[in-house]
């Protein structure tokens, strides 16, 4: 492949770090795992039920020289939980604080599932700070299919969330989410289940978030965005992204793929992740000119 830079090890240590931010006056602590570099950031927002492990791969074996990062979203993985429950807004917040934190001036935003909501909101309110944005199989274009319905407790959606964790459980979330659970390594599987099991704002968030008018309103920033899309992606079908998409933003789709393209076909993944970056900041680049 021409464009590989260099990988790194899928051996190498990537230490969890932490940074405090303040977010309607309370601080938050905010985990993170990084792979140092030059130019532009990169930072990767994951979805729910997950946490800054599901990136782990990718800051191990995707070839670039971009600075990458991958956080916990407030009540996720490592992260601090709030005294209250979240909002979208609150996680646009913190996205904005992590970056502020770090010193991470104007990056590309590459978002799965919810991420892709936090990470197109997040440039549709401070649109001069985001470069660009990847939504990848991305909630906010519609209202999620075939997903469980919380319990009004707390406590029953904790204890809910650990059964489902376990190793029998998950082997029929993933196949349920488009994706052949035999693919994954018992890494894979330790690693999915971290972020299933430390989701900890999931279990008193109630109701799916919403995002009314996304598309338009990201449209409207003109903030450069590209969408991927499985064809077999259960919660946000494929003929239903088409539609609200449109011919707004460049949508691409994985043929076969679920709801899970990152785990599912890694190295076709990271081929598109590079054609990503690479058009977004050639865009990108045209927008700031043309300001």
């Amino acid at each position: 492949m021409p464009w590989r830079l260099r990988r790194i090890s899928a051996t190498d240590k990537f230490k969890t770090e932490k940074v405090s931010i303040r977010v309607a006056h309370e601080e938050i602590r905010l985990a993170y795992i990084a792979r140092r570099g030059q130019g532009r950031g990169v930072m990767f927002i994951h979805g729910m039920g997950s946490s800054r492990m599901a990136f782990l791969p990718l800051l191990q074996q995707f070839p670039t020289k971009h600075p990458l990062y991958a956080l916990d979203l407030p009540g996720f993985g490592a992260s601090s939980l709030p005294r209250e429950r979240q909002a979208v807004g609150d996680y646009v917040a913190a996205v904005l604080g992590f970056m502020d934190a770090l010193g991470l001036h104007r990056p590309i935003l590459v978002g799965h599932s919810f991420g892709g909501m936090v990470a197109a909101e997040t440039a549709i309110l401070e649109p001069k700070r985001v470069f660009g944005v990847f939504l990848v199989a991305s909630a906010g274009w519609t209202a999620p299919r075939n997903v469980m319905q919380p319990s009004p407790s707390v406590c029953l959606n904790r204890l809910g969330i650990w059964i489902t964790g376990s190793d029998w459980f998950g082997k029929r979330m993933v196949n349920h989410l488009g994706m052949d659970a035999r693919m994954l390594s018992a890494a894979d599987r330790r690693r999915l289940r971290y972020g299933w099991r430390h989701a900890h704002e999931m279990a008193r968030m109630g109701r799916f978030y919403e995002s009314k008018d996304m598309a338009g309103r990201l449209q409207r920033s003109k903030v450069p965005a590209i969408v991927l899309a499985g064809s077999r992606d259960p919660l946000f079908p494929l003929d239903e992204v088409k539609r609200v998409v449109g011919d707004r933003f460049r949508l691409w789709v994985m043929e076969g793929v679920g709801h899970l393209p990152i785990d599912q076909r890694p190295e076709e993944f990271r081929e598109l992740l590079h054609q990503a970056l690479t058009q977004l900041e050639s865009v990108g680049r045209l927008r700031s000119e043309d300001r």
